[in-house]
């Protein structure tokens, strides 16, 4: 993975960060920091705040295949089915792991779920577990956990939005949101 994908990887959070950073090592986590590649302008993503249009990198949908080890599956019907290693961001977020910080309890998950796919433990199709690829229906289902995380995530957005509202500098100019639509980041002005 180059450093402009690297970064984007690392920049899109949550289990996308996470298998980044399984790959690449802690060493690359300062690039994430460099700031824009040439490639953000023609290939990255443009965000309009305030009138002022703004480019930063991010991922294609091919890469976040890659990324979380997506397979395409023909089906009995002759339909086709995505099916992956780990959950795809549309999956994670709003399940009971994504709590807006990487958590001890998501590197327990993270480490588990790699000694199974290590130690060839693989799913059965009448259980519940995600040891082998399986489709995003399936992960969000085995990722809810806690029902009420959701509304603990949505609750601590809004204190973080508040408190940069009310007690930093006074006006944020935008609060980043994931989005759980497929693929994609949503930045909404306040």
């Amino acid at each position: 993975m180059n450093e402009d994908r690297a970064r984007a990887a690392l920049l899109r959070g949550g289990i996308l960060w996470r298998l980044a950073l399984h790959s690449l090592g802690y060493d690359h986590l300062p690039n994430a920091l460099f700031g824009l590649s040439r490639d953000a302008v023609p290939f990255g993503q443009m965000l309009t705040l305030n009138g002022e249009t703004h480019f930063d990198d991010d991922l294609s949908e091919e890469e976040v295949d890659f990324i979380c080890g997506t397979y395409y599956v023909y089906t009995n019907n002759g339909c086709v089915e995505k099916l992956s290693w780990w959950p795809r961001p549309q999956a994670w977020a709003g399940s009971g792991l994504d709590v807006g910080f990487w958590s001890a309890r998501c590197e327990s998950w993270f480490q588990t779920h790699l000694d199974n796919i290590r130690q060839g433990v693989s799913r059965k199709r009448d259980s519940s577990d995600n040891n082998g690829p399986v489709n995003n229906t399936h992960w969000k289902h085995g990722l809810k956990f806690n029902g009420a995380t959701k509304k603990f995530k949505k609750n601590l957005d809004t204190a973080c939005y508040n408190f940069l509202a009310n007690k930093a500098n006074g006006k944020p100019f935008f609060c980043w949101l994931s989005c759980i639509s497929d693929s994609s980041i949503a930045y909404k002005d306040y």
